[in-house]
């Protein structure tokens, strides 16, 4: 399967992947994975966003980030 990157690079996004190998194979991870592509694809998936600061304060959000460990995204807005 091909994948063009050329426009999440432009966008600065991050792609994650996982290789699983003969993992994959086995009913019940191929299940897992199916039943998480279709979540994602209906949009099911929520993300979790710890705290959100504006950007001036960027080093505040920074500290945060460093020695609260937050339990979701840390958003920085404009």
């Amino acid at each position: 399967m091909a994948v063009e990157l050329w426009q999440p690079m432009q966008n600065n996004q991050t792609l994650h992947g996982v290789f699983m190998g003969d993992l994959f194979e086995r009913p019940a991870v191929h299940e897992t994975v199916d039943t998480l592509l279709k979540a994602a694809a209906e949009g099911r998936l929520e993300v979790v966003i710890d705290r959100t600061f504006s950007l001036k304060d960027a080093a505040l959000a920074h500290e945060h980030a460093e020695t609260a460990k937050p339990l979701g995204r840390i958003v920085m807005k404009p």
